[in-house]
């Protein structure tokens, strides 16, 4: 596929549901709202030159298969604009994350509180997340250009609002497996086909008033590193191919977001198949949301916007002993991770994760959760059985990604628990060094529980 011209940028009225940050309800007084206003854009941000490091193959690209896309919807209910922003990169660090935002509202006016922002998680992108071979900086000139660029597509989305209505629909589908596999020796990184995922995908339609797609929002849970290791060039993997289905089959009318939701534990299939494969994939995930959007779903009641937030801190272990750092540094003595365990070790101060929980309704029906970090699709699961709305859309990679949470019973493995929730995993590889305490799954769930309620609650 040819890649497009950089400066390449395609604006298009659509929807935007937002969650409010940092704890409070965000409606206007009863009887304000006018009806609701959505508008969308989208903008090309593949970063330039050719060379920028890729976290799939762990090298320098060396070309673009196909453009990576910043995606903006805005909202207004009469009283509150609200965005959200989807992104094929792999994640954000709370650094580089606030910074977009910071930029967003300054060209926008929209509150940063009413700003939400999902990650892909494509690994065939730049290295945007605290995690190994991080660029610790962020001071390339792409990263420089790109709050800016991401700041002036939700400043178009949100000029093109115009009258909107919103249908909701879910269609069963799987790409990929569960990709714990319990062995004699611990969880290994293979497909466990009995595992869990999250086997559909959700679309909200959002269309204007004469039926055609204004934008559609689309999710669904699984790694998308279909590509990996497999091609050097830069690519948005499965979710890339699932929006030109959708456009191919739906038209050019609309802008077609796709939101990563609680697939840390779920890879797309197959792993490092290449891009052929991901193109599979992604047609068949294409179509299923294709065929959701065409089921004319039931139209979302009411027009007005209510917004909850609550952050929490989550507790993380306490570091091995001084004198087994050491050892495992003297084992690795180039390892910065081990090396900044160590001194975690010696600091012996308590040490914690952010974890911010957003979420959004429109009516009574409609809820929209955003999660941090690489959330297990247990989470997502969870959501969709407690919560108090008739339809829920889920999403991780949210607002900051800085670390794996899984359940109680990964993280009582111990060293045995695989990749993902062994101390020396994937904690290890994230700057925070260390992995979550186990109670960490009941305060999760009772921190969502609270805000569904609030939200549900709320005037």
């Amino acid at each position: 596929m040819n890649h497009v011209a950089l400066s390449r940028r395609v604006f298009t009225p659509g929807v935007v549901l937002a969650v409010v940050l940092f704890g409070a309800l965000l409606v206007g007084p009863r009887g304000a709202a006018a009806g609701l206003m959505a508008g969308a854009a989208e903008t090309i941000i593949t970063p330039t030159p050719v060379g920028t490091f890729l976290i799939g193959p762990l090298k320098e690209s060396t070309g673009v298969h196909d453009d990576l896309f910043a995606r903006a919807l805005v909202i207004s209910d009469g009283t509150t604009r609200v965005a959200i922003v989807t992104l094929d990169f792999l994640g954000l660090d709370f650094s580089f994350h606030d910074r977009i935002v910071a930029a967003i509202e300054k060209q926008t006016g929209i509150a940063r509180g009413n700003i939400m922002v999902n990650c892909s998680h494509t690994h065939n992108a730049p290295l945007t997340i605290p995690w190994r071979a991080w660029e610790k900086k962020l001071d390339k000139p792409w990263h420089e250009s790109m709050p800016g660029k991401i700041a002036t597509v939700v400043g178009e989305a949100s000029a093109n609002r115009r009258a909107a209505t919103l249908r909701f629909g879910r269609e069963p589908v799987q790409i990929g497996f569960n990709r714990r596999l319990p062995t004699e020796n611990g969880v290994v990184m293979q497909p466990n086909r009995s595992g869990t995922v999250v086997p559909w995908v959700d679309v909200l339609c959002v269309e204007a008033a004469d039926g055609r797609p204004i934008a559609i929002l689309f999710s669904h849970a699984a790694h998308p590193v279909i590509i990996h290791a497999a091609s050097t060039l830069i690519s948005a993997d499965y979710p890339g191919f699932a929006v030109s289905t959708m456009r191919e089959q739906l038209g050019k009318d609309g802008v077609f977001l796709f939101a990563q939701g609680c697939g840390a534990n779920v890879n797309g299939f197959s792993l490092q198949g290449g891009i052929d494969a991901a193109r599979s994939a992604g047609e068949k995930l294409g179509n299923a949301a294709v065929k959701a959007a065409r089921s004319k779903g039931p139209t979302i009641q009411g027009d007005r916007l209510r917004s909850v937030c609550r952050e929490l801190s989550l507790p993380l272990r306490q570091p091995p002993s001084v004198e087994q750092c050491e050892k495992l540094l003297a084992e690795d003595p180039t390892s910065e991770s081990k090396r900044e365990l160590l001194e975690i070790a010696r600091d012996g101060g308590r040490r914690s994760m952010r974890f911010p929980i957003q979420a959004f309704a429109i009516g009574d029906e409609l809820c929209i959760l955003g999660l941090p970090h690489e959330m297990f699709a247990e989470y997502q699961l969870f959501v969709d059985k407690i919560s108090p709305f008739a339809h829920n859309m889920v999403f991780a990679y949210t607002n900051g990604c800085e670390g794996y949470l899984g359940t109680d019973k990964d993280y009582a493995l111990g060293d045995r628990g695989g990749y993902e929730t062994s101390p020396l995993g994937a904690p290890l590889q994230y700057h925070g060094r260390l992995a979550p305490e186990l109670q960490v799954e009941t305060q999760i769930k009772d921190g969502i529980t609270k805000v569904l309620q609030d939200l549900h609650a709320g005037p």
